[in-house]
């Protein structure tokens, strides 16, 4: 993680974590972070140190460094189907998503996460499609 563009990408409340001796430290987003913030922030939100230290196990709070990709968009989809599914389809996308994140992300103004990517081809009846190029379009970025 780039340390200057990073830190315009962390999520407004996104808990840090401050457990330097945790084994997955180094591929962690929430200990990557850390080190993004400057040294004039006064405040931060941080997971608590007495709940990791009574975890046993995999740790809840881990978020992998990998970046993922989103998909931005998807009228391709509706505009391949025909008019009598495509008003089926759109009904059932809001009921999934309500009504107004459904246009942001008919738009592509809210991107959708790999899970998001094939809960819409499954409602719109496509599982087995490819989800390389189904959407109309992709970024990558971390999943917060």
């Amino acid at each position: 993680m780039n340390p200057e563009t990073a830190l315009s990408q962390i999520p407004f409340d996104y808990a840090l974590c401050l457990d330097h001796e945790c084994p997955k430290a180094a591929n962690c987003l929430r200990q990557l972070s850390v080190q993004s913030m400057p040294a004039d922030k006064e405040y931060w939100n941080i997971v608590s140190p007495k709940r990791l230290a009574a975890l046993k196990g995999d740790c809840p709070f881990f978020r992998t460094s990998e970046k993922v990709r989103y998909a931005k968009g998807f009228m391709n989809l509706l505009d391949n189907l025909p008019y009598n599914k495509r008003r089926t389809v759109i009904s059932l996308l809001i009921a999934r998503f309500g009504q107004r994140t459904y246009y942001r992300i008919r738009k592509g103004e809210r991107l959708l996460s790999p899970d998001e990517q094939r809960t819409v081809l499954n409602i719109i009846g496509q599982p087995e499609a490819n989800i390389e190029s189904a959407f109309d379009a992709y970024v990558e970025g971390y999943a917060w």
